[in-house]
């Protein structure tokens, strides 16, 4: 089932849109292949996999928050802490569970170190900038980019050039471009580091003609051209299976998921290889805490969402 442009909320929390799910799981291969191919084998060379992933998240967070919202455009505390508890309450107790099952292992220094990422602000310290989660650098951007949203919003829609977001998109690649080439890196916890990629989302969203929209997000390809790749993706995703139903249960599950996967997969993977064990336990046993664990996690942040997220 296709689900159109500007359908309301509660229409979206039903039904699931399926080549969304598709970029979603392909989102997620990729940055866990990254992880697994760099610990096998740590070269800088495949970093741009999991950028390429973690690029394509940004694109689908800013189309899905257009898609469900459209007319969102001014600060609404209710809406942000709901944004907030879907995502602190699977964030938080996933670093509690990694401080104390791999404190030998994460990086972890304490309580101080916890304190700051429960704030997101582990970025103001070397030390602690991707220590417990070392992945979990991605959403100190994606929440700021999330506040940001409604401002973003209301600019888009104002800012129009023969019904398009031309001017306001172009500005935003180049905001990210030269937010970028400053970095030299393909990690920031700037929100203007993937600012792009958020508005070209909210710009698909919003109906827009595919040949400009895909020409802005060749600004940032003048640094990688790899850096094209999750816009063509998630633009071929569309054209193709735009029409799509609900994918099949496993892989639903799969993309239902993906944030839990993304919180808990360096640990499986390095259990999994025999690098991290749980204060000296065997693999199986290792991995039978951790799987316990990761349903605990899951279970208390279903509840706190059933009760504080609405």
């Amino acid at each position: 089932m296709h689900i159109r442009i500007g359908e309301r909320e509660d229409t979206m929390a039903s039904e699931r849109i399926g080549w969304v799910d598709i970029a979603r799981i392909i989102a997620i291969a990729l940055i866990v292949g990254f992880h697994l191919l760099y610990a096998l084998q740590p070269e800088q060379g495949l970093r741009p996999i999991g950028f390429i992933g973690a690029s394509l998240f940004f694109i689908i967070s800013g189309f899905m928050l257009a898609n469900r919202y459209p007319d969102l455009a001014g600060f609404d505390f209710g809406w942000l802490k709901k944004r907030f508890v879907r995502i602190a309450s699977i964030y938080y107790p996933a670093l509690i569970a990694m401080a104390l099952l791999f404190p030998a292992y994460n990086y972890y220094r304490g309580l101080y170190d916890l304190a700051l990422h429960f704030l997101f602000l582990n970025w103001i310290s070397h030390d602690t900038a991707f220590s417990i989660i070392s992945a979990g650098w991605f959403i100190v951007p994606l929440i700021a980019l999330y506040a940001l949203f409604p401002m973003l919003n209301r600019m888009m829609r104002s800012n129009t050039l023969n019904g398009s977001n031309a001017i306001f998109l172009y500005a935003a690649f180049s905001l990210e471009l030269a937010n970028r080439i400053i970095i030299k890196d393909l990690v920031s916890f700037s929100p203007v580091f993937f600012i792009g990629e958020f508005c070209f989302g909210m710009a698909i969203a919003n109906g827009e003609r595919r040949w400009w929209v895909l020409a802005a997000a060749l600004l940032p390809a003048a640094i990688n051209p790899m850096m094209l790749m999750p816009f063509v993706l998630f633009l071929a995703l569309n054209r193709f299976f735009g029409s799509a139903a609900r994918l099949p249960r496993m892989l639903s599950l799969v993309a239902e998921n993906t944030f839990e996967i993304f919180l808990f997969h360096e640990a499986l993977i390095m259990v999994a290889l025999g690098r991290w064990d749980i204060y000296g336990q065997c693999m199986s046993v290792t991995l039978a805490i951790l799987a316990l664990s990761i349903i605990a996690v899951k279970m208390i942040a279903n509840w706190f969402r059933n009760r504080y997220g609405h």
